[in-house]
């Protein structure tokens, strides 16, 4: 049985794009979305679990249900003009969330970053911010 990784966002344009490469790579990619930005329309590649990342408890119950090896974490509030307005709301959502996964994947099980990289997430990437950002390759930082 393929391992399965959990894919934060996956819902959305990148997140999406990962699925489509963990699942080429024989990964079964879970996406966990709660849709405010993501469409499940672009849920083509594995089993599509709905939840929030301030929901702690909906996180451990995917976490039990899944068991993943890794966790790629896309989901964010990315709007600009209105993190300007709402500062308070983005910080919420996108720190105090990061911090619910990172302690639910800890409370599950410790497990460390899979090595895995593919050019096509790479590609959307630069699409969706740019070519001068920090390419992050798990385990492996390149600029």
């Amino acid at each position: 049985m393929a391992d399965h990784i959990l894919v934060t966002g996956g819902a959305g344009y990148i997140g999406s794009h990962a699925c489509k490469s963990l699942q080429a790579a024989g990964y079964v990619p879970v996406t966990f979305d709660n849709l405010v930005t993501g469409w499940e329309d672009a849920v083509k590649f594995g089993p599509f679990e709905q939840g929030d990342l301030l929901n702690r408890a909906r996180l451990n119950e995917v976490f039990a249900k899944w068991k993943p090896v890794a966790v790629m974490h896309f989901a964010a509030l990315n709007q600009v003009g209105e993190s300007m307005k709402e500062p308070g709301k983005y910080w919420l959502n996108n720190v105090l969330g990061s911090l619910n996964l990172i302690e639910a994947a800890q409370a599950d099980a410790p497990f460390a970053l899979a090595d895995i990289y593919d050019e096509e997430i790479e590609a959307a990437a630069q699409a969706a911010y740019g070519r001068d950002y920090a390419t992050f390759g798990f385990g492996n930082w390149q600029s």
